[in-house]
């Protein structure tokens, strides 16, 4: 008798058991979701990620609205199972923001070099341009003024990098290259015309 009520007592304490697993399974895990939610917000709000990280942000509020459309069909084992994704998504945005900003850094960098570059050979072909007989250059000063174009873009550039807003520092240096080119360009092909005759 006492053996069966030991193992009345202890199946009573498993079912209680397995009973108490069921229920907490049973509930949708709100403060879970919130919590997610509130670090989602707060990599949402760092400026670098704003700038550099919003895609991986993005991914993560994605994650998260698959885990409210699981717990709107009661699938409460799978959304607790998908939140710590959501959760290390979200906190990759700042991993990500930190590469991304290191590598427009490097890019706005090179392409002021790339300016600097292409404004010193631009000036340096000035002096060479035909100025009478066969591909002649009427116009030297719309050259001059085309490079100095270029040299007020290349302190634009230089500016904009300086307080780390490397898109407009590569935006500006790449708009001095291409004036500084064009007027190498057109001293190469008046040169390369007056070779010609």
């Amino acid at each position: 008798m006492l053996r069966f009520h030991r193992s009345a007592l202890l199946f009573g304490v498993g079912f209680m058991t397995v009973g108490l697993l069921l229920a907490g399974c049973a509930k949708p895990p709100t403060e879970e979701i919130n919590a997610a939610q509130a670090t989602i917000d707060s990599v949402k709000a760092l400026p670098d990620v704003q700038t550099y990280g919003m895609d991986q942000v993005r991914a993560a509020e994605t994650a998260l609205a698959a885990v409210r459309q699981q717990v709107t069909e009661k699938k409460y084992k799978e959304a607790r199972e998908a939140l710590p994704n959501v959760v290390s998504t979200a906190r990759g945005a700042v991993t990500a923001a930190a590469g991304a900003k290191e590598a427009a850094r490097v890019a706005a960098e090179q392409a002021i070099a790339d300016a600097r570059a292409a404004i010193q050979e631009a000036e340096g072909k000035i002096p060479q341009a035909p100025k009478t007989g066969k591909g002649a250059i009427r116009d030297i000063r719309a050259l001059r003024a085309d490079v100095d174009s270029a040299k007020v873009d290349l302190a634009a550039a230089e500016a904009a990098n300086g307080t780390m807003d490397y898109a407009t520092a590569s935006a500006k240096a790449r708009d001095a290259v291409s004036k500084a080119h064009a007027v190498t360009q057109t001293v190469n092909d008046a040169l390369a015309m007056r070779a010609r005759r």
